[in-house]
C-alpha cells in the first residue's frame, strides 16, 4: 500500500478549516474546502509539485493581502471582538446605577423623615408625642433623634404641661450626658412650646451605671444592649409665659436634679477637655522675657547718652546750636 505523502502547512490548514467555532464540521465548509483540494489535486497532476507550491504561494499572499492590518496603538481588538467595549459600557452602567441608587435613596429618605416628624405645634397628645420621640423631630437645620428608651408621663394640651423620662445608653460621661440632653431637651420643648396651649415642657434624664457608678452604654451598634442599675441624673424644665404688660413671650430653662458629686464630674471633664488647648494666660517666662527686653533697652539708652550718639546729646546739640545762631542774629 501506497503511502500518502505528508500534509503541507497549507493542506492542515484546509482540513482544519471544514471546522466551526464548536468543532463539528460545517457542511458548506467541507464543500468549499473539497473543491480547493481538488482544483490542487488537478495542478499536481498537470505542473507536479513545483505548481502546487506556487499555487499556495499564491494563496498565501493573496491570504496575507486581504488580512487587516493591525494598529498597536489602536483601542480596537484586533481579532474583531466587540467584548471589551460591552464590558467597559457595562461598568460605566453600574457606577452610573449605583450613583442613581444612593442620590435616590437618600432623597427618598429626607422626604419620609420630613413626613413622618412630628409636628407638635399644631397637636399636643400623648401619640404626637411618642411619634416625635421615635422618629425624631426638626431642628435648625439639622435632625434630632431620641433614646430609644423612653416613656411619655404627660402630654395634655388642657393643663399645658408634657413631661418625658428618657434612658440614655450612648454617653460615656456626665459631660457628654449633659451636652446631649441639652440638645434633645431644647429640640422637643421648642417644637412643643410652639403650640399656644402648651407652656410647660419637662425632660427627665436617666442613665444606667454599674456597681462603680460607672457609665455603661450600648455596644456593638446598639445590638448589645447595656445592663445596669438605672440612676436619675438631670431634669431639663422648660416654660414660658407672657410677660405681664406686654407681647414679649419669655422662655426659660432650669435644669434641676443635678448632685455635688455629678457637678464636680462635670467641671473635672470640662477642665481636662480645655486644658488641651493652648492656654492664653501669660506665664512667669513670658514677665521673665519682658523684663529683660527692658532692661536690655534702658542699658542702650544709657551707652547712648555716655557716648554722646543718645537721644539726650543730640537733643542739647541742637539747643547749642540754636543759641549761637540766636546770638550771630
Amino acid at each position: 500500500m501506497a503511502r500518502r505523502p505528508p500534509l503541507t502547512a497549507d493542506e492542515a490548514t484546509e482540513l482544519f478549516s471544514e471546522l466551526d467555532e464548536s468543532g463539528v464540521v460545517d457542511p458548506l465548509r467541507a464543500r468549499e474546502s473539497s473543491r480547493r483540494r481538488a482544483f490542487r489535486a488537478k495542478v499536481r497532476e498537470e505542473g507536479g509539485d513545483e505548481a502546487v507550491n506556487k499555487l499556495e504561494a499564491d494563496h498565501r499572499s493573496k491570504r496575507r493581502a486581504s488580512r487587516p492590518k493591525i494598529d498597536p496603538l489602536s483601542a480596537d481588538d484586533p481579532s474583531g471582538s466587540k467584548a471589551g467595549q460591552a464590558i467597559s459600557r457595562m461598568a460605566v452602567l453600574s457606577i452610573v446605577g449605583v450613583l442613581v441608587l444612593v442620590v435616590g435613596m437618600q432623597v427618598v429618605y429626607g422626604v419620609n423623615r420630613r413626613l413622618n416628624t412630628a409636628n407638635l405645634s399644631e397637636r399636643t397628645t400623648v401619640d404626637t408625642v411618642e411619634h416625635a420621640m421615635e422618629s425624631g423631630v426638626e431642628w435648625g437645620n439639622g435632625f434630632t433623634q431620641f433614646p430609644e428608651e423612653f416613656t411619655v408621663d404627660e402630654a395634655d394640651e388642657s393643663t399645658g404641661a408634657v413631661e418625658v423620662s428618657v434612658v440614655d445608653a450612648t454617653s460615656r460621661n456626665e459631660l457628654e450626658l449633659l451636652s446631649n440632653s441639652q440638645i434633645q431637651a431644647a429640640a422637643l420643648a421648642t417644637n412643643a412650646l410652639l403650640n399656644d396651649k402648651i407652656n410647660r415642657v419637662t425632660y427627665n434624664v436617666y442613665a444606667r451605671v454599674d456597681e462603680n457608678g460607672n457609665f455603661v452604654h450600648d455596644e456593638f451598634f446598639g445590638f448589645l444592649k447595656a445592663e445596669g442599675t438605672e440612676r436619675a441624673m438631670l431634669t431639663f424644665i422648660w416654660t414660658k409665659q407672657v410677660a405681664a404688660g406686654t407681647s414679649n413671650i419669655d422662655w426659660e430653662l432650669r435644669i434641676v436634679g443635678m448632685d455635688d458629686e455629678t457637678a464636680a464630674k462635670i467641671q473635672e471633664q470640662v477642665n481636662s477637655v480645655s486644658s488641651l488647648a493652648d492656654s492664653s494666660e501669660v506665664t512667669q517666662d513670658d514677665l521673665d522675657d519682658q523684663t529683660s527686653e527692658q532692661l536690655l533697652e534702658q542699658s542702650q539708652r544709657d551707652s547712648g547718652v555716655f557716648t554722646g550718639t543718645g537721644g539726650a546729646a543730640a537733643a542739647g546739640a541742637d539747643e547749642g546750636a540754636a543759641t549761637e545762631e540766636t546770638a550771630a542774629q
